[in-house]
């Protein structure tokens, strides 16, 4: 009875997606009708072919089962199942509308295409668990390496921590409607489950609808180039990765293979730091970030060019003005091929009010920062930077290493009326090293081992350092 609801369930799922499908057909253009069948020559490359029809799911072991009053035209669906890491029509088209960025999840091992290639339907995701060991100053993360997070006032005999997770293992869903068409759209969802701490609840990542160059929803901001950094088992990787999640309108658009250009409009995220004579106040203009990019080597290596402009606003209290602060970055990422199998990656940031795009710098207050006796804020000037090799020692092997560093510059007579006397423990530098060597047991299973060190100084000149040990494994579906 089990199986027969789930099997229920997902004809349920494919009869709404193939009206989804249709209903787009009849409103836009109709073209989907010319497209034929999937043929066998691609249906052949890694996946077993099963039909689906009225008189129930055949799996791949030719069992039917009991749910033929669904009432679905014969031959409604093709299952694929298997390796999808093949260079398909389906695989293309699932990856065009997947996010690119170093951790997120690979493609799936499962899809379905519609009747008459009206839609491509992707779902998958990983499981992955990890143990991880820290000496020194230990960061209490087991999930994400933050050298910001190093404790600055350890207490004696906390000098080593052991950690245990899985909160990243991840379920996604892909799907394309009306795929090779000029009016394709793309939809794509998923989440992890580092959300509510240790208690595993669910956390989104990405969700999104794509059409004609044009992107809406959540996903990482247009300013990071998510895809220029080497593998890690570190879920947050390099400290000075420009990485932010946010609501985004972005446009892409590829002139040829080698030039492509993006431009957006994305929810402006201030993280201020306030005093007495400061507060907060809502933000009035989308926060602007453009990039133009050049690929050779078949857009296996490229450079990209970034930039962003932000409008922050607050409140002075002592003037009774609201005022806007302009923050800016400029950035440079990428990725070369040095030799056959051995690749760099690498950024190089710089700019003002940037904190709440910066890994290392988010959630800290450093946007804009208050000067002493006034109800003036100031910017934060930061620069951060990382290099990072990888090296394909076999189809089996592969190892990685990644230097990162970042640094905060603050403007003079910064406020000294805040508690604690914060302006000796704020933020000054920090550095970031990791080194790994990855395992393919098998096309799905990979396991990982890590060497990860990190430091952080504060203003006041207090230096802290951590270092980890941690492995993982991670199984694909």
């Amino acid at each position: 009875m089990f199986k027969v609801c789930i099997r229920t369930l997902v004809i349920m799922i494919l009869t709404a997606s193939s009206a989804f499908a249709d209903g787009a057909v009849a409103q836009m253009t109709g073209s989907a009708e010319k497209k034929g069948k999937l043929h066998n020559s691609e249906a052949a490359s890694g996946f077993n072919v099963v039909n689906t029809s009225a008189d129930g799911i055949v799996g791949a072991d030719g069992i039917v089962g009991e749910n033929g009053d669904i009432g679905l035209e014969e031959k409604d669906y093709v299952f694929l199942f298997g390796n999808v890491h093949r260079d398909t029509a389906v695989l293309r088209v699932l990856v065009q509308n997947a996010p690119d960025y170093f951790n997120a999840p690979d493609m799936p091992r499962f899809a379905i295409v519609g009747r008459e290639r009206k839609f491509y339907l992707g779902i998958g995701g990983f499981v992955k668990a990890s143990i991880s060991y820290d000496l020194g100053n230990p960061i209490e993360n087991p999930l994400c390496f933050v050298t910001s997070s190093i404790p600055m006032d350890n207490p004696p005999g906390n000098g080593a921590l052991v950690q245990m997770n899985a909160r990243a293992s991840n379920l996604f869903f892909n799907f394309v409607a009306l795929p090779h068409t000029k009016n394709q759209i793309g939809a794509y969802i998923n989440f992890d489950f580092s959300g509510n701490g240790a208690n595993y609840g669910f956390s989104l990542k990405s969700a999104y609808f794509t059409y004609k160059g044009f992107t809406l929803g959540y996903k990482p901001s247009l300013f990071t180039d998510g895809a220029a950094a080497a593998p890690t088992v570190d879920q947050q990787g390099p400290n000075a990765m420009t990485f932010l999640f946010n609501t985004v309108l972005n446009y892409q658009y590829a002139f040829n293979k080698h030039w492509k250009v993006g431009v957006g409009l994305e929810l402006p995220v201030l993280n201020a730091t306030y005093n007495d004579y400061t507060y907060q106040v809502n933000q009035k203009i989308p926060d602007i970030p453009f990039y133009v990019q050049y690929s050779w080597a078949d857009s296996q290596a490229w450079l990209r060019l970034s930039g962003i402009v932000r409008n922050m606003y607050y409140r002075d209290k002592s003037s009774g003005t609201t005022v806007d602060k302009v923050g800016y970055g400029v950035k440079l990422s990428g990725a070369s091929i040095l030799a056959r199998n051995l690749k760099m990656f690498s950024q190089c940031v710089y700019g003002e009010g940037l904190g709440s795009y910066i890994q290392d710098m988010q959630g800290l207050g450093l946007d804009i920062v208050p000067v002493r006796n006034s109800g003036r804020l100031e910017s934060v000037r930061a620069w951060a930077s990382y290099v990072g090799l990888q090296w394909k020692i076999s189809p089996k092997f592969l190892t990685s290493a990644t230097y990162s560093t970042v640094e905060a510059f603050y403007p003079k007579n910064i406020s000294d009326n805040l508690s604690d006397n914060i302006s000796e423990l704020m933020y000054k530098h920090a550095q970031y090293l990791v080194a790994n060597l990855f395992y393919n047991i098998t096309p799905s299973v990979q396991a990982g081992i890590e060497y990860l060190w990190g430091s952080r100084e504060d203003t006041g000149g207090n230096f802290k350092q951590d270092t980890r040990l941690q492995t993982a494994i991670r199984v694909n579906f």
